[in-house]
């Protein structure tokens, strides 16, 4: 029996396929006739939002009619869609998940915000936003976001000023200089332990 040509890669092809996936998704999972009021204050957008994670009648399921406070517009919409992009913007910058460059983020390395469950948080609230129709953070770092999708970007062309810790860009830019046996030596001798550290971490 033959099988039907695959259809080409392309990055059109990937927003169609996460757009199909997406909408199956909130299909399966909304309450369209239900809802949750959700009180918002517009300077304190993302303490609002974990407010409303932790309530104990809170559920995902339902459709969050937001309520900006001191706002009289009723949410037909406009109020939840305003409510998750400024959300996103806070998951991105306020947190204390990511860091980097706008555009280029990379995940924090941050023990205390691990224990305190930061990244899990972060994770609801982007799954929140995209289920009831809101944007996600749109700001990781291509590269990262390739890896993390299972693929294999190309790092011929990285560039390590992109990466937010100038510590770890000098040892990089001293790995990426090292051509000789000699220099290999020295390397190890400097950057031994780093190395090593980093590696047993599986970076």
């Amino acid at each position: 029996m033959l099988s039907s040509p695959k259809r080409p890669y392309s990055p059109s092809n990937e927003v169609e396929n996460l757009a199909d996936i997406i909408g199956e998704f909130r299909k399966e999972n909304i309450s369209e006739h239900s809802t949750l009021i959700v009180v918002a204050r517009r300077r304190r957008i993302l303490h609002s939002a974990i407010t409303a994670l932790n309530k104990g009648y809170f559920d995902w399921h339902k459709c969050p009619r937001i309520e900006f406070v001191g706002e009289m517009a009723d949410d037909f919409g406009g109020p939840t869609r305003e409510f998750f992009r400024l959300l996103m913007k806070d998951v991105q910058s306020t947190l204390g998940i990511f860091e980097g460059q706008p555009g280029n983020l990379f995940f924090s390395y941050d023990q205390a915000a691990l224990e305190k469950g930061k990244y899990y948080t972060g994770g609801k609230l982007i799954a929140w936003s995209l289920l009831h129709g809101g944007p996600s953070i749109k700001a990781l770092h291509p590269s990262l976001y390739q890896l993390m999708c299972g693929q294999a970007p190309d790092l011929e062309g990285f560039d390590i000023a992109s990466l937010p810790d100038k510590s770890v860009q000098d040892k990089l830019q001293q790995i990426e200089k090292c051509k000789t046996e000699e220099d290999w030596k020295d390397l190890q001798e400097s950057l031994g332990d780093w190395i090593a550290d980093w590696s047993a971490r599986g970076i």
